[in-house]
């Protein structure tokens, strides 16, 4: 109990810290470390003792709660090696977040000491967390209305209908705000390239440039270029809402319980990454739509097994997602791909047991031994022709623009932003060990003179720019070569630079907020575009517009209400699922959150995350179905 108690402070003291160095800490540098130590903690308490003080009653009272059912909760050490993980880059981020750099970890005695009690009380917390979620979704516990309710009888009796309805409806205040779109320097650049103002390249995906230009030119056909803009955003809103209503219907066939669905309900028309998105021009949005339905198929093809092959209509539905997640965004193809393979994998497996069962439970005759094998290879083998017909129109497409539009393929630069970002921190921060092969060999494929100057921390953008587009094969060969040395040199410098980057992904308490409430660009080459298109904003609407942006950057900030826009809370879930999927033995669960590692994986690997969320959107969104599927097979292994 005493231990327990402990840990409670310890977590109290860790969510009431503040890593950075208290002003009046100089003049006692040269003092005792117990001083340092003292008026460090003194320092860097935030808020109140009230204020920390309830926080530490409300966790005591949990621990308690937790305590009494301890029998139901389960924290293993695999739980406890996870919240560490996660702790650890709490803190880092904690550092990350002030100077760039993990020096506010380890400056001193008392910052070593607040690293101590940061990692050892969020550890705490994150798994008193874990084991009360655990403890609720045993419960059962659902809310329903005790009176019946028009809405909840009509979704009832007409799920999917009702859905798409009340999501337009709710949604069409936020697309009129949008008019005529919203939209960012990349969508204008593909505007440019569109339109022959730019060289048409394939950094972004040339099927989402030509559909975005092919709106716009609807537009001028029927008199006005902002409408065609508002024709994109409409498609999108309906695509969109026909999804979200499929996964609701979905969620309602899994006997989601209602306050799962309530909440799926209450982010998808008030968080800003919905709300505000839905008016914008970008490929995320679009192939995060895409991804959602390819999740919810998987989640059919689970459930179904051989029946899902039999479905046209889920056939098509598998088909048009992994087309559409791979034509509208250029690394979709690295979460469809590997998924294919899986499921080609699942479906071989569901063909063995099934066999497998029927074989020890029914007749065993010649004859109804070939029938089912029979049936099987044909299940299989419609598996492998909607994969590879899904494989081969997604690439006839792609191959076609390239052809039909002279499409100036891209670079291998692409694939390379974080060693780039890792050479160019190593080069910012140890260059005097920098000998001069290695720096030739850096030579051969970036600016070396230019990398300290231009590393940003938080994007490798600026990094990449100075990639040299006549780096031969070797030049790449002996760049690799040489990261992997510097790598083994500074395995930390490598580790700062990944984090530094990426620790927004799991860490909540730094707000990734962006939100586009504007369709005038910046760019002058883009301007002059816009107006020789005729693309202009209303006064009225581009007022009432900034004032729905104000609301959501204060959506951010709300107590609970924030949580339904934080990137990282939603990855916390999903670390959640993946550690209850192996301890209740769900195997199936790794298919379904296998797009969503691997989107993660792209994440860290692509050029930026802070500043833009909608990279996370394909975990966003798919969270709520995720979920509600988990439950529905943990209910089942509880039975």
């Amino acid at each position: 109990m005493v231990v327990r108690f402990i840990m409670s402070f310890l977590a109290a003291l860790a969510l009431n810290i503040r890593f950075d160095i208290p002003q009046d800490m100089n003049h006692l540098a040269s003092e005792s470390k117990m001083l340092n130590i003292f008026y460090n903690f003194q320092g860097s308490l935030t808020g109140t003792m009230a204020a920390a003080t309830m926080v530490f009653v409300l966790l005591c009272i949990i621990d308690r709660y937790l305590y009494k059912n301890k029998g139901k909760v389960h924290r293993t050490p695999v739980l406890f090696l996870i919240c560490f993980c996660i702790a650890v880059v709490w803190v880092m981020g904690e550092s990350f977040y002030r100077v760039n750099s993990l020096t506010l970890l380890h400056m001193g005695a008392g910052q070593m000491v607040k690293t101590l009690v940061y990692v050892t009380g969020i550890t705490w917390f994150l798994s008193e967390m874990s084991a009360l979620l655990d403890l609720f979704l045993q419960s059962g516990w659902d809310w329903l209305p005790k009176k019946k309710v028009f809405f909840c009888d009509a979704y009832n009796k007409h799920p999917f209908k009702v859905s798409v309805l009340v999501l337009f409806v709710c949604w069409l205040p936020n697309l009129l705000l949008s008019y005529p779109a919203t939209m960012c320097i990349d969508v204008w650049n593909q505007m440019l390239q569109s339109f022959g103002f730019q060289r048409f390249t394939t950094h972004h995906p040339p099927a989402h440039t030509v559909l975005a230009g092919a709106f716009e030119r609807v537009g001028l056909l029927l008199g006005s270029a902002n409408l065609g803009l508002f024709l994109y955003i409409l498609f999108q809103i309906i695509l969109f809402a026909l999804i979200l209503g499929y996964m609701f219907y979905t969620m309602k066939e899994l006997a989601s319980p209602t306050w799962l669905k309530v909440t799926a309900f209450i982010i998808a028309v008030s968080s800003p990454y919905y709300t505000q998105y839905i008016g914008m021009i970008v490929k995320d949005t679009i192939y995060s739509y895409f991804i959602l339905l390819f999740v919810i198929e998987l989640v059919y093809i689970l459930l179904l097994k051989q029946e899902y092959w039999k479905s046209k209509k889920h056939c098509f539905l598998l088909a048009a997602s992994m087309i559409g997640s791979v034509l509208f965004r250029n690394n979709g193809k690295y979460v469809i791909y590997p998924m294919i393979l899986c499921i080609l994998i699942t479906v071989f497996l569901q063909n063995r047991n099934q066999r497998t069962d029927q074989e020890e439970n029914q007749d065993t005759s010649c004859i109804r031994k070939k029938s089912r094998r029979t049936r099987y290879t044909k299940t299989f083998m419609t598996a492998v022709i909607v994969c590879l017909i899904s494989v081969a129109v997604s690439s006839g497409v792609q191959n076609f623009l390239t052809r039909h539009y002279n499409i100036e393929p891209g670079g291998i630069q692409e694939a390379l932003s974080l060693p780039f970002q890792q050479t160019a921190r190593y080069v910012k921060e140890h260059e005097e060990e920098v000998t001069q092969e290695e720096k030739k060999a850096i030579k051969g494929v970036l600016a070396y003179n230019k990398l300290g100057k231009y590393y940003n921390p938080k994007i490798s953008d600026p990094v990449k720019a100075t990639y040299k587009k006549k780096a031969t094969t070797k030049d790449l060969t002996a760049y690799l070569k040489v990261w992997v040395q510097q790598g083994l040199k500074h395995p930390v410098t490598y580790i700062e630079a990944t984090m530094n980057q990426n620790y927004y992904l799991v860490y909540p308490l730094v707000e990734n907020s962006t939100v586009y409430d504007t369709t005038a660009p910046d760019k002058v080459s883009a301007k002059k575009l816009a107006e020789k298109l005729g693309v202009h904003e209303v006064p009225v609407i581009q007022k009432l517009d900034r004032w729905r942006t104000g609301f959501n950057k204060v959506f951010f900030t709300l107590p609970v209400f924030g949580l339904m826009a934080s990137m990282a809370f939603f990855n916390l879930i999903l670390i959640y699922l993946c550690y209850h999927g192996i301890r209740k033995k769900i195997p199936q669960l790794f298919l379904l959150v296998m797009p969503l590692l691997l989107s993660d994986a792209i994440i860290v690997l692509a050029p930026v995350i802070k500043g833009h969320p909608r990279y996370a959107f394909p975990v966003i969104y798919s969270m709520p179905i995720v979920f509600c599927t988990y439950l529905y097979w943990a209910g089942k292994k509880n039975q």
